[in-house]
């Protein structure tokens, strides 16, 4: 049985909401017509949290129907909404819209002005009159009607609403947003997949002028289709959204400046699991993962990479694609704010992820193989582990020494009670977001080769890499007991971080990434734009389409 009702209609938005009650399930595809004439087919998809207080289905039936242009306002419009499958009209429909009126009766004077000219002359001292009197008025309105010039608009879209601290990504991801904010976008801000979560990403989103599309839209398709004025830049981050949304972009806004975050490439991380845990089962899907990634990046009008390491990856494999190397802010810890890492902090610690495999093997590592060893040397040393989606083996493990902190509630909790971190990666891609937490804590961090890759890290701190997993008890041993030379690396890991992961550096380099090339600029002399902290040599650029097959 249909019920529902057409709300609102105005010569600009159509709203209401439509609901079988026998298939509450199945959203409504309505038909929206103006004096006979179809405006648009919607479907009624969008979540009204007032019907699931009504008691009125799950909630998602609402549709909402915007005209960019609108309709004329000196006509009637008769607007009906009904439905495709049967043709039953909705409660509240058909609503009559009636013409503007206002200036009806200054009409009416200038036609009786133009009745009255018997002359040419009087016509024309008629002319002259009226232009005097609408010259005087549209000098009068023009502040009102020619504003400063709207800011620029950016839509960025990722697959959930990110919870800062919870995950390197969820970190990049809001620093990147507050960035675009500095930059002069109006930012939006969408979720692909929790678009009915209306709570805000991130407290305090709409205190620095971000929109948070939510309960409001039913999905990105239907947010495209009906935002005026079009996008000038939509940023979208990780592989499955631009894999996902990239070609609707090209339809939808096809004069937008397209922004693909790889965050890190999940080809590569695949890979270096299959090699690392002997699972060759895993390599055709890392060889089509390279694919797909390969074609976004060169299909997006520009590219960015966390890492020093994958930029130069993505440059090797698309030379003419537009790669860019972009930090995100990691602000530093006051040294003011801490006690000294190496009189009052006693633990050594690991924190992650772990709904992230590369996590959850190094905890494992750390656990059965570093642990154990690094005990019967000194077993006062304790360790933390702490961090969202922790494993149930984890949760269930128990060893002397040993803190697991799953739920932990701020992680400053974590860094003021650690002497040193380890970050034991044996496999993964990208920036490791634990060693740079851990180095703007002023914590030095013991890392793998793995760990420490696309971190450009400076002399200063190349004796923070490990080697080899098994040198890992050996290392915390010599650096735990060294006062000295843990207060210096601090210092020096506060400063790369100061340096290379600042706001100033991250702001620098997304503008040059937001910045379209110039089109009438020669392929071959066309240059990328870096980042001053990537120190790597210029390559040339040109802009080139090419399908997914074609990789």
């Amino acid at each position: 049985m249909l019920t529902g009702r057409l709300d609102h209609a105005s010569r600009t938005r159509i709203s209401g909401w439509a609901l079988d009650t026998a298939q509450p399930h199945h959203p409504l595809a309505l038909l929206i017509t103006a004096n006979g004439t179809l405006l648009d087919r919607v479907i009624a998809n969008v979540h009204r949290p007032d019907l699931v207080q009504a008691g009125l289905g799950p909630g998602p039936h609402g549709f909402d129907f915007f005209l960019p242009v609108g309709l004329p306002a000196h006509q009637s419009h008769l607007i009906r909404v009904t439905c495709e499958r049967d043709g039953t009209e909705l409660a509240g429909s058909p609503m009559l819209m009636e013409p503007t009126t206002r200036l009806d009766d200054a009409a009416a004077s200038l036609a009786a002005l133009a009745n009255s000219a018997d002359t040419q002359a009087d016509i024309a001292h008629a002319i002259l009159r009226l232009r005097h009197a609408l010259n005087r008025q549209i000098a009068r309105l023009t502040p009102m009607i020619e504003p400063h010039p709207s800011p620029r608009r950016a839509l960025v879209i990722d697959s959930q609403n990110p919870r800062p601290a919870h995950n390197a990504g969820a970190n990049a991801i809001t620093a990147h947003l507050h960035a675009l904010t500095r930059l002069g976008y109006a930012v939006h801000f969408a979720a692909a997949d929790a678009l009915a979560d209306p709570s805000p990403p991130i407290p305090g989103l709409a205190d620095h002028g971000i929109t948070h599309h939510a309960a409001s839209i039913g999905s990105i398709e239907e947010l495209l289709a009906h935002t005026a004025p079009p996008f000038d830049l939509i940023y979208l981050h990780r592989l499955t959204i631009a894999a996902r949304y990239l070609p609707l972009l090209r339809h939808y806004c096809p004069k937008a400046h397209i922004l693909y975050n790889v965050a890190d490439l999940h080809h590569l991380r695949l890979a270096r699991e299959a090699a690392t845990l002997d699972l060759a089962q895993l390599l055709p899907r890392a060889a089509a993962l390279r694919r797909t990634e390969l074609a976004l990046a060169d299909a997006a009008d520009a590219t960015i990479t966390h890492s020093t390491t994958e930029a130069a990856l993505l440059r090797a494999a698309l030379p003419h694609a537009n790669i860019h190397c972009v930090p995100w802010h990691v602000p530093a810890t006051p040294p003011t704010t801490r006690p000294s890492v190496a009189t009052a902090r006693m633990a050594i610690g690991f924190i992650g992820h772990f709904g992230h495999n590369p996590n959850q093997d190094a905890a494992r590592r750390l656990i059965h193989d570093i642990l154990p060893a690094l005990h019967r040397a000194n077993p006062a040393i304790p360790c933390l582990i702490a961090g969202s989606a922790m494993p149930r083996p984890l949760l269930d493990h128990h060893a002397a020494n040993l803190t697991l902190l799953p739920d932990l509630p701020a992680s400053e909790i974590f860094w003021s009670q650690l002497r040193l971190s380890v970050a034991p990666m044996a496999f993964g891609a990208g920036v490791k977001g634990k060693v740079l937490d851990s180095l703007a804590a002023g914590i030095p961090c013991l890392m793998s080769p793995i760990a420490a890759e696309g971190l450009s890290l400076p002399a200063a701190l190349s004796d923070l890499i490990v080697p080899n997993l098994a040198d890992f008890p050996a290392a915390i041993l010599a650096l735990y007991s060294h006062p000295k030379r843990l207060t210096a690396l601090s210092r020096a890991g506060r400063a790369y971080i100061s340096a290379r992961w600042s706001q100033a550096a991250q702001d620098q380099a997304l503008r040059a990434a937001c910045t379209p090339l110039p089109k009438s600029r020669h392929p071959d002399t066309q240059q990328h734009q870096h980042s001053e902290n990537t120190h790597e040599p210029h390559h040339p650029h040109r802009r080139k389409r090419d399908s997914i097959q074609s990789r």
